[in-house]
């Protein structure tokens, strides 16, 4: 199958060689690569100068926000597998390769790979505890009814509610994959309408991106799969311990209008009641047992829940995104 892959990146072309060359290392033998790119100033022109230089295609979208500058990339796609990956990670030379291998079945819309930190340092550990990519070394495969409500699979994951984070062992759609590294048909694509330029950094609704569009498949009655030996490394970048507050922050606030809005699913409704019931216990946990950074960890996913609820409530979903069962 021939993939196109598209890189969104914004003045950070230091980073972007980096990923560039990567691609160029790729073993998939039909593959095109697309930059969306929204930098400003002398940044655009380098960047521009890359996608020159790497043979890629390039794409200038000044509007800010990660949806928006991928659903930007898609009409320059020509592969049936469109795959992403951000300017600040770097793939291992079979990614590409082994996720486009996941779609022998028609039923498979999406496969998402492995992110794993590029190297070790105390605020990106710190990350990687608390907030991290990393959904670990198991193949799964999700299907449309772990998005149905079932009293069996609340009771299943009770204990969860207690966890820092579910990670691996999660339910869907939260534990599926990540933006840095996923893939989907551009049929798929083209019939759920694209992303929700909505989420997303630089979106009113900061994060949830990756986890709407995987929502959506689910939701459509098609499977993904998570394939861990298809990894990218994410360059940190120095990353310090308020970025990690500041992550944690948009993440609750993106994840919990995706609840909202989907409060309608049972499913959705309990798991918006249990990341309340789960933040409370942390928070009250952590304080009692002295461990001031995760209090703080869970207190800016409290904050973020709250006002992703109330953001939400201003920004509705434009309906031609909306899934049908």
């Amino acid at each position: 199958m021939r993939a196109s892959v598209i890189v969104i990146t914004r003045n950070h072309s230091g980073y972007l060689a980096e990923v560039l060359a990567a691609l160029a290392r790729q073993d998939h033998p039909d593959f095109e690569v697309i930059i969306v790119d929204s930098s400003v100033g002398g940044e655009k022109d380098k960047s521009a100068q890359l996608a020159e230089r790497f043979r890629a295609k390039y794409v200038f979208e000044p509007r800010l926000g990660q949806s928006l500058a991928r659903n930007s990339g898609l009409p320059h796609c020509t592969g049936e597998i469109i795959a992403f990956t951000d300017d600040d990670c770097l793939p291992e030379k079979n990614w590409l390769s082994l996720l486009v291998q996941n779609y022998s079945s028609p039923e498979i819309w999406g496969c998402s790979g492995r992110v794993i930190p590029h190297r070790s340092e105390a605020a990106a550990d710190l990350f990687e505890e608390v907030a991290g990519q990393d959904l670990g070394g198991n193949r799964r495969v999700f299907k449309p009814e772990e998005v149905r409500f079932s009293a069996r699979l609340i009771l299943q994951n009770v204990g969860k509610v207690f966890a820092k984070h579910m990670k691996g062992k999660g339910l869907a759609p939260w534990c599926v994959g990540h933006g840095s590294s996923m893939s989907f048909r551009k049929t798929a694509l083209d019939q759920l309408g694209g992303f929700d330029n909505r989420l997303g950094a630089g979106a009113p609704l900061k994060s949830g991106e990756d986890i709407d569009i995987n929502y959506r498949v689910l939701r459509s009655g098609h499977c993904l799969v998570y394939e861990p030996r298809a990894v990218v490394r994410h360059n940190h970048h120095r990353m310090t311990a308020e970025d990690v507050f500041k992550t944690r922050y948009n993440y609750s606030f993106g994840g919990a209008a995706l609840m909202h809005e989907n409060s309608g699913n049972p499913l959705m409704f309990c798991m918006k009641c249990g990341r309340f019931l789960q933040l409370f216990i942390k928070i009250a946990q952590y304080k009692l047992t002295g461990k001031k950074e995760l209090a703080r960890v869970f207190s800016q996913d409290l904050r973020g829940v709250l006002d992703g609820i109330a953001a939400q409530k201003k920004n509705p979903r434009d309906p031609k995104l909306k899934p049908e069962l």
